[in-house]
């Protein structure tokens, strides 16, 4: 019989009790065996639905107590950290969503612990693993592509909490998309409209290593019930297009005439390749990217394999967001609206 992976989960919030321990039944194989939040009713309620043999409210009590493989953790940025220490040090592999710091010092600091114990770690950034941006990415690799010449994308979404609290948990996400796609990238310029703390927007402009330039555009203006996720790639006489995650164009130069009778033929090698899956079936797969860094996490435990994204990558996506930072504080153009008001 194949060994299970044994696995405990710390953080049984909202994000995990609805989706992400469900994405563990395509990373097999694995064992959930124990669980653990501080709020006895999350604990309860999550114990109870997916029978879960031992509970805890205190992390290290469960690193004591339990042989682990691995710890799945979702919580937020500083309990990330805190986790990751506890874990890494009792030699038990991690896995936190992003975000996995509040500074890259603090994800620096991870990366030492990490060498220092062997063991592995990875970060959530789950558009690193879209079926659509993975497609995207593999386009623009193709030689006919050319290289990425330009790079625009669009994230926005509906007003958060704080402007902090969105460029940490919402804007990153795009900083790491850029990287992922472009190599390493640097921010030249940042500009910002602000209504209130609640309601801001960023034009973040960049140039790659690669030669090729970007914009993003991200702002908590919006509803997130509308479309709020767009990607643009332009090659040399090409350019693929992710619109709202789940449909992808890519547009190559049309083909030639081979038939006066039929001129508008699409053929092979030209014209316009897309994708869009079906929302006509029932979803058993997300296309969010959720299962499949769960399945490339375990994967990569099986077979002793390094993953990527792991906090030696994350030290430099947490540098763009203080590069952004740095960029606002030195006088990029900031414009400030008249608030209106702010329905619920």
């Amino acid at each position: 019989m194949e060994k299970k992976l044994r696995i405990g989960i710390v953080g049984c919030g909202k994000h995990m009790f609805e989706f992400i321990y469900t994405c563990l039944r395509w990373a097999q194989p694995v064992s959930v065996v124990a669980i653990c939040d501080i709020d006895e009713g999350k604990l309860n309620r999550f114990s109870n639905y997916y029978n879960i043999p031992q509970t805890y409210t205190d992390y290290n009590e469960m690193l004591a107590a339990e042989s682990l493989d691995a710890i799945i953790c979702v919580i937020n940025e500083q309990m990330h950290v805190e986790v990751a220490k506890a874990a890494l040090l009792a030699g038990v592999n991690i896995f936190v969503e992003k975000t996995p710091s509040s500074t890259s010092q603090q994800a620096r600091e991870l990366v030492e612990i990490q060498k220092q114990t062997g063991k592995t770690a990875m970060v959530g950034f789950n558009r690193r693993f879209m079926t659509s941006y993975v497609m995207a990415k593999e386009i623009s690799q193709r030689s006919e592509f050319g290289g990425i010449y330009m790079y625009q994308s669009q994230f926005n979404t509906t007003p958060y909490k704080s402007e902090a609290y969105f460029k940490l948990n919402h804007v990153i996400h795009h900083l790491d998309l850029a990287r992922f796609m472009m190599g390493e990238i640097q921010l030249t310029q940042v500009q910002r409209v602000f209504i209130d703390d609640k309601r801001v927007g960023y034009t973040i402009s960049f140039k790659a290593e690669s030669g090729g330039i970007g914009t993003i555009q991200s702002g908590s203006l919006l509803d997130e019930l509308y479309p709020m996720e767009r990607l643009e790639l332009i090659g040399d006489r090409r350019n693929v297009v992710v619109d709202n995650v789940k449909n992808v164009v890519y547009n190559r130069p049309p083909s030639q005439k081979k038939d006066q009778f039929k001129p508008y033929a699409l053929l092979e090698g030209g014209d316009t390749l897309s994708w869009n899956t079906s929302h006509g079936l029932y979803p058993k797969h997300s296309y969010h990217g959720y299962e499949d860094e769960l399945v490339y996490f375990i994967d990569c435990l099986i077979n002793g394999r390094k993953p990527e994204p792991n906090y030696e990558d994350s030290v430099k996506t947490m540098q763009l967001l203080e590069d952004m930072e740095a960029l606002l504080a030195e006088g990029s153009p900031s414009f400030v609206r008249a608030s209106g008001q702010l329905h619920d």
